[in-house]
């Protein structure tokens, strides 16, 4: 026969989730609510050296498009872009997840680069427009007029959680 919940001990898991759950919360990345942008993109250039993209006349973008996504980047490019901002790419299911709850705001119809590996020497592509499709397969060095990225930046770990677990910890 099953047992009585005792109400001292359910109030006292409420309070626990009240605590916990904002920090759990925490845990998860956030995405850039938008593509980089070719400015954003040139500030990396300018900082690391790196090779700006082929469209771009003697290392710049046209005048009016600062805020446009940048694109014909290669997947290494786009890595070493949120390393360089101190992030990194979102995974298909990060991607997926921000889109489906409509956290990501899209400045034009680019499929963005993730991290997650597809098939052998491929990784996949989420977007374009409106869709939250993640269909779409690339060669990490490819790059054309619709590929783009944006990255995920992680929360930092808390680490210290566990000491709510420990047996007398709460009492």
């Amino acid at each position: 026969m099953r047992q009585p919940r005792r109400p001292e001990k359910s109030r006292w898991l409420a309070h626990i989730w009240t605590v916990l759950l904002p920090f759990y919360s925490l845990a998860a990345g956030t995405l850039d609510p938008t593509e980089v942008t070719n400015r954003e993109y040139l500030q990396f250039v300018l900082a690391t050296g790196h090779a700006s993209p082929d469209y771009w006349v003697n290392g710049r973008f046209a005048a009016g498009r600062e805020n446009d996504p940048v694109v014909l980047v290669s997947w290494n490019d786009a890595v070493s872009y949120c390393r360089f901002a101190g992030r990194r790419l979102p995974t298909v299911d990060e991607w997926t997840s921000s889109c489906e709850a409509g956290k990501l705001k899209k400045r034009a119809s680019v499929w963005e680069w993730t991290s997650t590996d597809v098939d052998t020497g491929f990784k996949a592509l989420c977007g374009p427009g409106d869709s939250c499709d993640c269909s779409h397969r690339y060669r990490p060095e490819w790059k054309n007029e619709v590929k783009g990225f944006r990255c995920l930046r992680d929360s930092p770990s808390v680490t210290w959680l566990p000491l709510f677990f420990r047996q007398g910890a709460i009492s």
